[in-house]
């Protein structure tokens, strides 16, 4: 058995990185990335302790202006973190390099195959008053597991959800659950005030634990939300803003306009808005954030066989979309993990841009007249454009469709579009990409393919009896997609905010985090 008890902030999991995560978000906040840059990711530095770690208390106001709109407060629904990270909190949270778990809720935490156990942070107390404690864990986690959302997935492979005592939950498992702590610590889980829940008042008038607390009369729905300090806050030390107000804007030039302006203190950019807010005696930080990839859906019928999809892969050149989407901000990669993640392998080599190879494929099957719709959103059109004149190039007939954001998010997993390129939260584990990507039952498997190659190798991962075993057995994933075809192109995107440096300090985001910076860690100035 493989056990793990973790108590100390900022330690990373099991005494070394650990990277069984980001499970949900495929098209994290993807309406974020509209003409948008990309880069390489830094390598994260550790947290200081999540409790007391800015120390002099709350003070002052911070403005953000976000392309982000908030229709409710319901947490699993929402594709990003943007306005339900400032009420609520969750058992685990994630420090800046969006791997290594930190205790939030819960103290301190055990982990093996069989179970996850959790001990609660004593005198928290919710925003309407309720006490926080185990029952009320249990009634959320169990809100997940039962309610068909994204994040149901995260749960299927829990058993029971238990109170041991009001300070002790257990999680029973059906069976190993690799990347079940990390989606502990992310959006799905966050933890809502049982009386809230019980009379649905949460969804417009949220009730969490964390260190603000809506300002009904001072937000304007759809447009703008006032939070003031919760005084009864566990830990005020570690809270730097006294109030906040984050306000919609759909336009990232009106943005950075009324940043410059005195408007607002903090808003998200473009790349092209963060080298100007430089020039002209701003500042701006960036964060890395999602995954482009190319998935293929329809391998059995419209792109079978793998000689095809291979094709496909060698015609698209990820250069040529970071170069006209993300003003040339952006890093290829050869797999769908980086080094150190569970699932790297560095034999896979992927494949590069190579339209002769691409030609000689086509060839070798006859040349066959292919056509297909891709779907994208409207904002993408420079990418959708240029993969249908690279597959015009080997003979491959492409029809562009272009709804907007919200069209798109309800139309191209319903089992019309045989492939689609994705910005996807950045997984760090081959079981997670196999929950979300290629289980039978996966959400990004629209057509329920079966890869029983790609299964097995799932099977033989969960059944190992050593890491180096079940290392192995991940990497067969990454090999199997690799020679299959059935996932290409990547490409990697980073996020930049826009501030002014006189009114504002210590803006940082998570890695994966793509909509929203860690507010309890900026500082208001003055």
């Amino acid at each position: 058995m493989h056990n793990k008890n973790i108590s100390h902030p900022s330690r990373r999991v099991g005494g070394a990185r650990r990277t069984l995560t980001a499970g949900f978000g495929g098209l994290l906040a993807a309406a974020v990335l509209a003409a948008c840059g990309g880069g390489n990711a830094a390598p994260a530095e550790d947290d200081a302790s999540p409790t007391g770690a800015q120390g002099a208390g709350p003070s002052g106001t911070l403005h953000f202006g976000t392309n982000q709109r908030l229709d409710d407060w319901e947490t699993i629904t929402k594709q990003n973190a943007t306005y339900t990270a400032l009420v609520y909190e969750g058992l685990l949270s994630l420090a800046k390099d969006g791997i290594t778990l930190q205790p939030q809720l819960a103290t301190s935490w055990k982990e093996s195959d069989e179970e996850l156990s959790f001990t609660l942070r004593e005198n928290v107390t919710f925003h309407d008053g309720t006490p926080f404690n185990a029952d009320a864990v249990v009634k959320n986690l169990e809100r997940v597991r039962t309610t068909p959302s994204t994040y149901q997935g995260s749960m299927k492979e829990v058993e029971s959800v238990t109170a041991k005592s009001p300070t002790e939950v257990v999680i029973k498992l059906k069976r190993p659950a690799p990347s079940l702590l990390m989606e502990i610590a992310r959006l799905g889980t966050y933890i809502i005030s049982p009386k809230a829940l019980d009379d649905g008042s949460y969804k417009t008038t949220p009730s969490g634990t964390g260190p603000w607390k809506i300002d009904t009369a001072a937000s304007t729905r759809g447009l703008k939300v006032s939070l003031k300090y919760f005084d009864k806050y566990y830990d005020k030390a570690s809270v730097g803003p006294q109030n906040l107000e984050v306000t919609y804007i759909n336009d990232a030039d009106s943005l950075y306009n009324a940043m410059r302006t005195g408007q607002f203190d903090v808003v998200w950019a473009t790349p092209a808005l963060a080298d100007k807010a430089e020039k002209e005696g701003f500042a701006s930080a960036s964060f890395p954030s999602v995954l482009w990839h190319l998935q293929m859906y329809d391998t059995k019928k419209t792109l079978n066989p793998a000689k095809l999809r291979q094709a496909i892969c060698y015609a698209i050149n990820p250069k040529d979309y970071i170069d006209a989407a993300l003003g040339g901000r952006g890093e290829i990669q050869t797999q769908r993990f980086r080094e150190g993640q569970p699932g790297f392998n560095p034999d896979v080599k992927g494949y590069s841009y190579d339209p002769a190879k691409a030609k000689e494929l086509m060839k070798e099957l006859g040349n066959p007249k292919v056509a297909f719709t891709l779907i994208s959103w409207d904002t993408q059109r420079p990418i959708a454009e240029l993969f249908r004149s690279q597959l015009k190039e080997i003979g491959i007939d492409v029809t562009v469709e272009l709804p907007n954001f919200p069209q798109f998010l309800s139309t191209y997993q319903n089992g019309k579009y045989p492939l689609a390129i994705l910005s996807d939260g950045a997984r760090a584990g081959a079981y997670d990409y196999y929950t979300t990507k290629f289980a039978p039952d996966a959400s990004g498997n629209p057509l329920k393919v079966e890869y029983p190659a790609i299964t097995a190798a799932v099977e033989e991962a969960l059944d190992a009896k050593t890491p180096d075993a079940r290392d192995a057995a991940w990497q067969k994933i990454t090999k199997i997609v690799d020679e299959e075809a059935l996932d290409c192109g990547y490409f990697s995107y980073t996020g930049f905010w826009a501030y002014n440096p006189k009114k504002v300090d210590n803006i940082v985001s998570t890695t994966n985090d793509v909509a929203l910076f860690r507010y309890k860690e900026a500082k208001v100035k003055g």
